[in-house]
């Protein structure tokens, strides 16, 4: 099959009169490559009026011939709040080639410029699931991504809870709700698209139902996204449960603290009255340790053994 990477109407030509299948990949066209392209294809104003603006949300729009879907596909980014950036994808498919129009560099068409050059084009419903095909499990390196983001928030929420850790999780959740809304459009509109595509006139169709595999992987991802949402709730209750632990934690040592000076404050409240016995008989260094040290030393031995015994649930 043919593969081209930009706009040559005397090619094009030549393979659309030799009934030759072609596949042309546009990566940030202008709007003159754009317009350019919709006459060498005969495209319908239309669609090549959302190509232009982009910003569309999933779709399939059939016309005269030919039908334009709008598809999403999506790239890792490494970054900690948003791991994952959907991409638009204007693809106009009929019987006769496969366009694929982009606003930014996407890797994963551009993996399969290679192969598909080597494909024959006796079966062109197949070349179309390969680009469907390749769009969708780009999506599979973000889900990984954003498992990696979540396992290690989790991880540090439990070690300890911080501020920061709630404002990542929230906007890690926008990133992924982002994703599933899409997926989850995609999934909806797609059977319709699979319907539109295997009726356009001239279209060759392959021994099997490759394009419902699209379906069921647009099915598996919009799953793997509701699954990491419904976990990054999750770990937003999380993280309030760690920080009420951590804040009980503080508490219980304060209570220690506490018990502990308000025994001392008994035994020196006791021992600063000013009681005869006491006046007359502790004058000297041995009776100041026995009843005065003592008995702020034998009530804290005893508090801090109950203390641990209690800590360790001993009864």
């Amino acid at each position: 099959m043919h593969v081209l990477t930009e706009v040559d109407p005397e090619l094009i030509a030549q393979l659309r009169k030799a009934d030759h299948f072609f596949w042309i990949d546009l990566d940030r066209p202008d709007p003159g490559a754009v317009r350019q392209l919709g006459a060498a294809l005969d495209l319908h104003p239309v669609a090549l009026e959302d190509t232009l603006e982009m910003g569309q949300r999933p779709k399939i729009e059939p016309y005269q011939g030919h039908v334009l879907l709008v598809f999403y596909t999506a790239r890792a980014t490494g970054g900690l709040d948003r791991p994952g950036e959907p991409q638009e994808v204007h693809i106009y498919i009929s019987g006769e080639f496969i366009a694929t129009v982009h606003p930014e560099p996407c890797q994963a068409l551009v993996d399969l410029h290679a192969s598909l050059a080597e494909e024959p084009t006796h079966d062109e419903e197949i070349l179309i699931y390969r680009v469907l095909d390749g769009l969708t499990d780009a999506f599979y390196p973000v889900i990984s991504a954003v498992e990696g983001q979540i396992d290690t928030l989790e991880v540090e929420i439990l070690t300890r809870p911080k501020r920061e850790h709630l404002g990542r999780s929230y906007r890690l959740k926008q990133n992924v709700r982002e994703l599933q809304r899409l997926t989850a459009a995609q999934h909806e509109q797609f059977k319709t698209a699979h319907e539109f595509i295997l009726a356009l006139e001239g279209l060759t169709k392959g021994s099997r139902p490759y394009l419902r595999d699209i379906g069921d992987h647009l099915i598996q991802i919009t799953g793997e996204f509701q699954r990491q949402l419904d976990d990054l709730f999750a770990l937003t209750q999380t993280y309030f449960n760690a920080n009420s632990d951590r804040l009980n934690a503080v508490a219980s040592r304060l209570t220690v603290g506490g018990t502990i000076f308000v025994t001392y404050t008994v035994v020196t409240g006791f021992f600063g009255q000013n009681f005869g016995w006491l006046v007359d008989h502790i004058d000297s260094k041995h009776a100041f340790l026995t009843f005065g040290v003592g008995s702020l030393v034998v009530p804290t031995v005893v508090l801090l053994t109950l203390f641990w015994i209690k800590r360790h649930d001993w009864f």
